[in-house]
């Protein structure tokens, strides 16, 4: 998906519209759904990478 802020939901509208059959009000319900939990999403990210980052630096400081 891209790395772009609600970039994946415009990817899919494609999808939605002519596989699923979603008609406009559908389409914008999932929007607006998508907006609202992207954020989410993109918090639990950032959250993993520093626990990583977290971790590796602990490793690396006993080594050395």
């Amino acid at each position: 998906m891209p790395g772009v802020p609600g970039g994946a939901i415009m990817v899919a509208l494609g999808l939605l519209q002519t596989m699923l059959d979603f008609d406009a009000q559908q389409q914008g319900l999932m929007i607006a759904l998508y907006i609202a939990m992207d954020s989410f999403g993109t918090a639990c990210n950032v959250m993993g990478d520093g626990a990583i980052a977290m971790i590796i630096d602990r490793i690396a400081k006993d080594e050395g």
